[in-house]
């Protein structure tokens, strides 16, 4: 019996040393000697094994609420955490987590950023709204530019969803990030990461290392955190809109490379863009970054839905600028977002006032204003406005933008076509098509903007309206014809676009700019001269562009000379030119500026009462007549 009973011990000893060579065997031999690692040893975290460790259990990088020692590796990258093959372990794995495709099992489960994760999804940088619906509205297939759409939702079968597959569909959020880089010129999406991913010099070293050798495994993980620099922003918005280039001074021109090669004064993007030096706006040249001014709310979106941009952005210029004592919130009653940047970021708040209840503009204990930039931690002294600035009467209703805006990028003349013969690239399904739109630019312009009027309505129903900036959105024409099979004639649109160009400049625009020149008024490039004949005196307009055949206005205007718009004459419902009568209520001021200057103490008066000026005027003045 004792016999037999070390005769089953004797087996169990050599089956067991069998299990412990196989098992030893089918680890991946492949695994590099400076991986300090023990393959196949788990490492229980959170309550869980992990077998990960066992190979890449030196590598760095990582922030301290993304170190793998406390939450692994299977939160963000999936896989097969209990399992020591190596193929086995790597099964399902996301090797680029954050996507939109993957956010609901890596970095928006509920133990992590739930919450943020829906937050994107409604965001217009998910979901292009805006873009969607005003490209329907302008190719006909809705009635108005408003309304919730989703750009992962649009179709194939129609003139303006195939019109933004082949051009524009590639700037959102859910555009997959496929392999592992660092953000770039030519970067689009990638969700989570599209902004919270950081490569350093040794993250960047150990990538290119791994791309040369697969058996060399990175070593030095890239960051996530919340460094986002202005280069995260850069890929989607230096398209469009360009403001991205606009606020560090570089404006799109059609030149080619060849044309400016070695030229001092332009920039060559990774597209091949060419771009040339303008002023920059004032806070970039003050060393501020996009997040500074722009809160986690609007970039990721507070949970509603928005149809434009103006929209979803709540920071206003009247939050950092202002006259007097400001309103201020102590830290216990921010809100918990708040808080936790603060505590992400190494800020101390109890104590400190909040301006406004932004927790990056705070007031000394001296009472005087600064914005803490988020990602240097500096001091920027915030300047109160002007004392024209805030003074109400005549300029009540002008925006900050209206005269702080030095130049905005403008373009005239374009031409939008389908070419059946041709093949595009679809952005969303990432695979060529038959058929093709293409898009014929025209003339480029940075010059100041053009004034409009936005109207809202208040808590009382009453109709509030503000001056703001305005450029040139749509001055084209939309030939369907090739798509649809329909012979039919071109459409021709003539659409101004609210402008949010980040070309701020402290010293405003003078009066004359405004109330003299036909560009600011909408009646496009040219020269207004006010002849005065006694006590009278009329405006006359000389266009520098014909008059376009489809409406009889010049090529680059907005607006006929005093006259009304004669069709819808915006990508916005709530938008229009000046009206008639708001013409000429400029014009009058113009008037008096062709003698008197705009510090005079005459044009100081008007702009507190300028009836109680006309009253008073002497004999060599002229009022105009219309």
């Amino acid at each position: 019996m004792q016999r037999s009973i070390r005769r089953l011990l004797l087996w169990g000893i050599v089956a067991l040393g069998i299990g412990v060579l196989i098992r030893s065997l089918q680890q991946d031999n492949t695994t590099p000697a400076h991986h300090p690692g023990t393959p196949g040893q788990a490492r229980e975290i959170l309550g869980s094994d992990e077998s990960c460790m066992g190979c890449h259990g030196d590598m760095t990088g990582f922030e301290t609420s993304h170190q793998p020692r406390l939450i692994g590796c299977t939160p963000c990258h999936l896989g097969n955490a209990r399992a020591f093959d190596k193929d086995k372990a790597h099964a399902d794995m996301v090797l680029v987590p954050g996507n939109q495709s993957n956010v609901y099992q890596t970095c928006g489960t509920a133990n992590c950023h739930g919450d943020i994760a829906l937050r994107v999804e409604n965001s217009l940088m998910s979901s292009m709204s805006g873009v969607v619906s005003v490209n329907r509205f302008v190719f006909g297939e809705q009635d108005s530019p408003n309304g919730f759409a989703h750009i992962r939702d649009i179709g194939t079968a129609s003139a303006a969803d195939t019109h933004l597959r082949h051009l524009c569909a590639s700037c959102h959020l859910g555009n997959e990030k496929t392999h592992p880089a660092p953000v770039g010129e030519r970067s689009r999406g990638g969700g989570c990461i599209a902004c919270h991913l950081q490569y350093n010099a040794d993250a960047m070293a150990s990538l290119q290392s791994y791309q040369t050798d697969k058996a060399l495994l990175p070593r030095v993980h890239p960051a996530i955190n919340l460094q986002v620099g202005n280069e995260h922003c850069f890929g989607c918005h230096s398209r469009s809109g360009r403001i991205s280039t606009n606020y560090e001074g570089w404006h799109e021109t059609t030149l080619q490379p060849d044309e400016v090669a070695g030229q001092p004064g332009f920039r060559l993007l990774e597209d091949g863009r060419v771009f040339r030096q303008m002023p920059p706006d004032v806070h970039h040249t003050a060393g501020l970054a996009c997040i500074d001014c722009h809160s986690s709310a609007e970039v990721m979106g507070d949970g509603q839905r928005y149809a434009h941009e103006e929209d979803a952005v709540k920071m206003r210029c009247e939050h950092c600028h202002f006259s007097g004592r400001p309103p201020t919130l102590p830290y216990d009653s921010l809100d918990l977002e708040s808080k936790k940047i603060m505590a992400l970021r190494g800020v101390a708040g109890q104590g400190k006032r909040f301006v406004h209840g932004i927790w990056n503009v705070q007031m000394s204990e001296s009472g005087i204003p600064f914005l803490l930039s988020k990602n240097t931690g500096k001091h920027h002294p915030l300047p109160a406005p002007a004392e024209v600035c805030s003074r109400q009467g005549a300029h009540a209703s002008l925006s900050c933008s209206a005269c702080h805006t030095s130049w905005a990028p403008q373009c005239v003349g374009c031409h939008t076509t389908y070419r059946p013969d041709l093949q595009a690239f679809d952005l969303l399904d990432k695979k060529k098509t038959p058929g093709k739109w293409e898009e014929h630019l025209g003339e480029f312009f940075a010059e100041a903007p053009t004034l409009g009027v936005v109207q809202h309505s208040s808590v009382s129903a009453e109709q509030v309206r503000h001056i703001q900036t305005f450029i040139p959105g749509m001055i084209m024409t939309l030939d369907k014809s090739a798509f649809t099979g329909r012979q039919q004639a071109a459409d021709f649109h003539r659409l101004f676009a609210p402008s949010a160009s980040h070309t701020t400049s402290a010293k405003g625009r003078s009066c004359q700019s405004c109330h003299s020149q036909p560009l600011a008024l909408g009646y496009g490039r040219g020269r207004l001269d006010f002849v005065q004949q006694g006590r009278q005196g009329r405006w006359f307009f000389y266009p520098e562009y014909a008059t376009d055949p489809h409406d009889g206005l010049p090529q680059d205007a907005w607006i006929g000379f005093l006259q009304e718009p004669k069709r819808r004459a915006s990508t916005r419902s709530n938008v229009r030119p000046f009206s008639v009568a708001e013409q000429q209520r400029i014009l009058a001021v113009g008037a008096c500026l062709q003698c008197h200057k705009d510090q005079s103490k005459v044009m100081q008066e008007a702009l507190r009462d300028f009836e109680g000026v006309k009253r008073g005027m002497s004999g060599r003045c002229a009022v105009p007549v219309w």
